[in-house]
């Protein structure tokens, strides 16, 4: 009699322990679940918080620095909707979104003027990069303006950029767009207007760095 209820309670331990493992297990898909929600939320938020000139616009000539985007790094002028992992809320200066690797997978970080790098997507153990289209179909590692700057006024239109994260598995795929606005949001151009505040960039075609002497 005492075997017989020795292995019941065996049993009874033994199916009380799967269970356990079981809610633990499901605590935590649940948890990570909602992780990558609130991340793939931030990436599009900071996509959408991109400030881009009208195609066809001297970038500087607004104020902005212009759109560049690779595989691993994408920089742009911001105004961030809402608080979050790079920042608080308003202008942002200008706001980098890295591709950062170590030995275990990658991470795509944030960074705005003065601020510190801040992880926004922790993609490990996956290997990921961004990818750039102008019509959400054809895609490529890295950014090209459709038309040169310098057009009139009147011939600028909105620019669209669609902006993904991708993995090399497919599991991570991530797409939002970024983009101007009508042209008439923006001011008339100024000439050698400054870039918002953000990391040393290269110097456009046809202009003067600030703080350099004009010949």
């Amino acid at each position: 009699m005492l075997i017989v209820a020795g292995m019941a309670l065996m049993l009874v331990f033994t199916i009380g322990g799967k269970a356990a493992r079981t809610g633990f297990d499901l605590g935590r898909r649940a948890l990570a679940s909602a992780d990558n929600a609130v991340a793939q939320d931030e990436f599009r938020t900071l996509i959408d918080s991109l400030q881009l000139p009208p195609s066809g616009a001297d970038p500087q000539s607004l104020g902005l620095r212009p759109f560049s985007g690779d595989a691993r790094l994408l920089e742009a002028n911001a105004v961030l909707a809402r608080p979050g992992h790079c920042g608080p809320a308003g202008p942002a200066g200008v706001m980098r979104l890295s591709v950062v690797s170590g030995a275990d997978g990658d991470a795509l970080v944030c960074q705005v003027a003065f601020g510190d790098r801040v992880t926004v997507i922790d993609a490990r153990p996956r290997r990921v990069r961004l990818e750039y289209s102008s019509d959400g179909s054809t895609w490529s590692e890295a950014w090209v303006p459709a038309s040169a700057w310098g057009r009139p006024a009147a011939s600028r239109t909105e620019q669209t950029i669609f902006i993904r994260l991708v993995s090399s598995d497919g599991r991570i795929d991530l797409t939002e767009r970024a983009t101007s606005g009508p042209p008439f949001l923006f001011p008339p151009p100024t000439p050698h207007a400054t870039p918002g505040l953000g990391f040393p960039g290269p110097t456009l075609p046809g202009t003067t760095p600030p703080g350099a002497a004009r010949p």
